[in-house]
């Protein structure tokens, strides 16, 4: 039985995704104004996380003119 629980724990850590970079929050702006929301995206850059953020936007179906990430 111990070693069933260790070898589910093992495959836990291996199968689960994991996020990489850094953490942004990213607020989407539609005439120059914040919308007052934002996505939250993980990227090794901020241009990464612009780009991330605004294919998100896309698929949720927002209108979106830039985003800014943070």
């Amino acid at each position: 039985m111990n070693t069933l629980m260790v070898i589910m724990t093992s495959l836990f850590f291996f199968v689960s995704p994991t996020q990489t970079g850094t953490r942004y929050e990213c607020a989407r702006y539609v005439d120059n104004r914040p919308t007052g929301g934002y996505v939250k995206v993980y990227a090794e850059s901020k241009e990464e996380a612009e780009q991330k953020a605004l294919k998100k936007y896309d698929e949720m179906g927002y209108r979106v003119d830039y985003v800014i990430c943070k």
